[in-house]
């Protein structure tokens, strides 16, 4: 876990702010009652999850949601606080008990399998709006953002459809050997689409350097 001190909680308004800024300027209290800050949190494609410090939900936009349930899958209730979020809320407000005059924020990741890894800022935050203090967090679906990469190289290089498969499972760090598993081929069938790949890219990168140049 990585841990920041500063000096100031905010109630950041856009996602940029949320994920990478802490300005001890900004005081704007937001209201998630309000419909239109309801909707914009909606659309964020992080997820948002606001919670009591004994675990009530408060808030949780379609993100969130979704992330909450790929934790969960494996397990009988897939709407339940998962025990790594219910793990996280115990020791943020042991952090708020020991420390009471600090503001922390902290940084983790939640890895459930090598295609599911999910990075978790959380921090305490005073809603004057429900008049009490609560724990914010914001959740990323670091595959997916991988992914969605992965896709535009893909388009990029001109890849097939089975070594856009294989590419997506390179990038999002699996070994030849676990592709292999996962797509039902031989791990040199993986090796050999993975030649194949590069050096589409690597003509890809040529023709764009030759542009460049052109210009």
């Amino acid at each position: 876990m990585l841990f920041i001190r500063v000096p100031v909680e905010n109630l950041l308004k856009d996602q940029k702010q949320i994920s990478d800024e802490f300005d001890s300027t900004n005081q704007d209290q937001i209201d998630i009652r309000d419909p239109v800050v309801e909707e914009a949190l909606t659309k964020l494609t992080s997820g948002i999850l606001i919670v009591t410090e004994g675990k009530q939900t408060l808030y949780a936009n379609d993100c969130a949601c979704r992330i909450l349930r790929q934790i969960n899958q494996e397990r009988q209730s897939s709407d339940a606080i998962p025990k790594e979020i219910s793990y996280l809320c115990n020791y943020i407000s042991d952090i708020r008990r020991k420390f009471p005059g600090q503001h922390w924020i902290t940084k983790t990741k939640i890895c459930i399998s090598s295609a599911a890894t999910f990075s978790v800022t959380a921090r305490y935050m005073k809603l004057e709006s429900l008049g009490q203090s609560c724990i914010i967090f914001e959740m990323r679906d670091q595959y997916q953002l991988v992914r969605g990469i992965a896709l535009e190289e893909a388009k990029e290089f001109g890849l097939t459809e089975r070594e856009t498969e294989i590419w997506l499972l390179q990038r999002a760090n699996y070994t030849y050997k676990q592709i292999a598993s996962e797509l039902f081929i031989a791990p040199n069938t993986v090796k050999k689409h993975m030649q194949n790949i590069h050096l589409k890219q690597k003509s890809a990168l040529n023709y764009v350097g030759k542009l460049t140049q052109c210009s």
